[in-house]
């Protein structure tokens, strides 16, 4: 079921259905993206995922492995037009919601990660 609502998540950020994927990160959530050693609000998150998940990209699940049933750890890709970014997530679920999130978003061949049009 843990599994599920990841996966649920990532489909709807693939689709850009910002509803389910906001509906899923529970309100006080805790996340962090260590790329940019930043702890943003779940409101910048979330403004964070329209930027990297645009029409102009194409996300790609690669894996999702759960762990003790409540921590889920996902392997996804995003194919920009300029570039590919490449995520390691780690999620902990409460009661069927995200309460807990750690991304690390890389660019592969050391680039810094773009952070256009996200507030730092």
């Amino acid at each position: 079921m843990s599994v599920n609502a990841i996966e649920r998540f990532w489909r709807a950020r693939q689709a850009g259905d910002w509803d389910s994927v906001a509906a899923l990160v529970r309100p006080g959530v805790r996340i962090s993206l260590p790329h940019q050693g930043r702890e943003p609000s779940r409101e910048e998150y979330l403004s964070l995922l329209h930027f990297v998940h645009n029409p102009d990209n194409k996300t790609m699940i690669q894996r999702v492995i759960t762990g003790r049933g409540l921590d889920i750890a996902v392997h996804a890709q995003v194919q920009r037009p300029d570039t590919m970014l490449v995520c390691a997530g780690f999620y902990e679920l409460q009661e069927g919601l995200i309460e807990r999130i750690d991304e690390f978003w890389l660019v592969p061949g050391g680039e810094r990660f773009p952070s256009r049009g996200v507030a730092n």
